[in-house]
């Protein structure tokens, strides 16, 4: 079955072929863990990658929570912590902040 991403088993039964739900980055169906990259947040976000990068430098006003795995850092997806750090950037009339960032 070529272009499709599942196949049946040996009881007819479907079975899914698509390798990006790991362990490492998680899945939507099993609320496991997903660590993505800055690459993969810019996206979801729609925003530069350089942006990204800005946020999660020991400068910024209130960086970007973050993991490193060693030179590699990494986001976790969905996280309260990241989450809170959206929350208080969201604009609420008269372009007033919630948790306004000092």
């Amino acid at each position: 079955m070529q272009g499709h991403s599942e196949e049946e088993n040996r009881e007819g039964q479907s079975v899914s072929n698509d390798r990006s739900a790991s362990p490492i980055n998680g899945s939507a169906n099993t609320g496991d863990p997903e660590f993505i990259d800055s690459v993969e947040l810019a996206r979801r976000w729609s925003v530069p990658v350089s942006w990204v990068r800005d946020q999660v430098r020991s400068r910024a006003p209130d960086p970007l929570p973050h993991i490193n795995f060693g030179k590699y850092v990494r986001f976790l997806w969905r996280s309260p912590d990241l989450e809170d750090w959206v929350a208080r950037r969201i604009v609420k009339g008269n372009n007033r902040r919630v948790g306004r960032v000092q």
